[in-house]
């Protein structure tokens, strides 16, 4: 059966740009092939300007754009489980307010949908810039066939998460997002590999996002490390990996979060590109 309407599901809260806002939306929806539903969640209170931002956009497309509203912001994990469940159609395609989609990107991945149906998700590369969209200044890999992929994600998230597509009965099946402290995606691409979703990445730009200069900053700190120690206990009790990787894992991962911001800057820059 041949693919062709999907949503996109887009989450947002009270301290997003309204001026990246817009430009998200006008990248979903400058597309070479329109999403049949953009479903936007609404994780607690938004600022008049984002309310305004979503009301201009609802005027464009009253039939394609939907927005839902959770009452308290209660997380990117809760909001994506709430909207996974709420969209229309089968195919849902994971986009986040501050992200430019690369204007073939949603024909793209319909297209990979159906060349390949055994596939359960599709994601790609995306290109990081500071300012100008146009000027991305890394591009951010990775693997593309299911082994590959597989392999890589006993050592970190294989994907980039801001430019998957997926099946959403794949997602359910393996216990859709939960409100896990940090680290949703990942969380959910190891339980999706313990109930055989089949996994591939277009070697291709799909998605420009903000390499903006608090991303090492948010990635530190004892939170972090505890969501990271309590992701990998779960991955090795589930027998995803083994003792020696998780030992590895713990120690490398949980290191990483106590460096000074600037080398681990460096670190993501040069070695631990993540998604």
């Amino acid at each position: 059966m041949t693919e062709t309407d999907f949503s996109v599901l887009l989450p947002t809260y009270g301290g997003d740009d309204a001026t990246e806002l817009d430009q998200s939306l006008r990248s979903c929806f400058e597309q070479t092939r329109l999403p049949s539903e953009v479903l936007i969640v609404e994780d607690g209170p938004l600022t008049e300007e984002l309310t305004a931002t979503l009301t201009d956009w609802k005027k464009q497309y009253p039939d394609r754009l939907r927005r839902i509203r959770i009452p308290e912001n209660r997380g990117l994990g809760n909001a994506l489980n709430r909207g996974v469940k709420e969209c229309t159609y089968s195919l849902i395609a994971r986009h986040d307010s501050d992200d430019i989609n690369v204007r073939t990107r949603f024909e793209r991945q319909i297209a990979y949908f159906n060349d390949h149906p055994d596939v359960d998700i599709v994601g790609g590369y995306i290109g990081e810039f500071s300012r100008d969209p146009s000027a991305v200044k890394t591009v951010r890999k990775v693997p593309t066939d299911h082994d590959s992929i597989e392999a890589m994600a006993r050592f970190r998230s294989p994907m980039n998460h801001g430019t998957v597509m997926f099946r959403k009965g794949a997602v359910l099946a393996a216990g859709n997002y939960r409100a896990v402290t940090r680290i949703e995606d990942y969380d959910l691409w190891v339980r999706m590999f313990c109930s055989d979703a089949t996994f591939a990445n277009i070697p291709d730009i799909l998605v420009k996002v903000r390499a903006g200069a608090g991303l090492a900053e948010r990635r530190g700190g004892a939170e972090y490390a505890r969501a990271e120690v309590r992701r990998q206990v779960e991955f090795y009790r589930r027998g995803f990996i083994g003792f020696p990787v998780f030992v590895f894992n713990v120690v490398s991962r949980v290191g990483l979060r106590f460096l000074p911001n600037r080398i681990r800057r460096w670190v993501y820059r040069t070695v631990a590109r993540e998604s």
